[in-house]
């Protein structure tokens, strides 16, 4: 009898270490670093859907900030190409792209039934800003290797207008880059959203031959409480098309992005 009890025992530690086995493999898996598919929903019940880059080198122990790309109007995270693995790997730090509602693979709503921008009204169109709080609120909550506290936002167009909108709703972005934003579009005035903003590094970038982003960023850049910057182009296009015909351009944004978040976040330690 003995003998069975001592039996019965050892395949329960052998169970119990292969449960353990597979239960660590599961959690690594989960936690693998690099590209991530992220499909969030926000409080109205949409998914929303991005992909979430992570250096190797991150842990809860070494946070890394985090940079967000956002694109315009009819197109989706694609738009930016290689530039998001580009500031993840020159950088160390991580990045999201994802897509707006109604756009690319976020097409989802709460009766998981298929919805497109083209045919959304203003009030839906209002609801972007939130969306990004959404998913920025979900990756502090499942993603501690990331410092939310340090999150720089690049857009362009409609995703220069929703990157601001979301940074004055407190999602501690500690500067934005906007490509070819617009004063008034989709029912937004950016005035009152960058005095909400306050006092944090603004960077615009914009062609001269591109004419209402451009007199809108004369505008908007009186209202910029922190440093500023306003890069004008004499050609090259409107939003990300700049980052094609401007060489200057990728290195312009890497070092504000350095500076804004990389360098503080160095100087902070000592």
């Amino acid at each position: 009898m003995k003998n069975i009890y001592k039996i019965l025992l050892i395949l329960l530690i052998i169970c119990g270490s292969v449960f353990l086995l597979n239960t660590d493999t599961s959690f690594a898996k989960k936690k693998k670093k690099g590209p991530v598919q992220l499909d969030i929903q926000t409080r109205d019940g949409f998914h929303i859907t991005g992909q979430l880059d992570i250096p190797k080198n991150a842990s809860v122990k070494n946070r890394v900030p985090l940079v967000v790309f956002l694109h315009s109007i009819g197109k989706d995270s694609n738009e930016w190409g290689t530039f998001p693995s580009e500031i993840n790997s020159g950088l160390g730090v991580a990045t999201l792209a994802i897509d707006f509602r109604g756009h690319g693979k976020s097409i989802i709503n709460k009766n998981s039934k298929k919805v497109y921008w083209q045919y959304f009204k203003t009030a839906e169109f209002k609801k972007y800003p939130y969306d990004i709080v959404d998913v920025l609120k979900d990756i502090k909550e499942h993603y501690p290797e990331i410092d939310t506290s340090k999150i720089a936002v690049a857009g362009t167009s409609l995703g220069a207008n929703m990157g601001l909108m979301a940074g004055s709703l407190g999602i501690n972005a500690k500067t934005i880059i906007m490509f070819s934003p617009m004063l008034d579009y989709k029912g937004y005035d950016l005035r009152l959203s960058i005095v909400k903003y306050g006092n944090h590094p603004l960077l615009f970038i914009v062609s001269k031959k591109d004419s209402y982003p451009y007199s809108s960023c004369l505008e908007l850049i009186k209202f910029a409480q922190g440093k500023k910057l306003l890069k004008v182009y004499p050609w090259g296009g409107d939003g990300i098309k700049l980052l094609k015909f401007q060489p200057d351009c990728k290195p312009l944004i890497k070092n504000w992005i350095k500076e804004s978040l990389i360098d503080k976040n160095a100087k902070s330690k000592h």
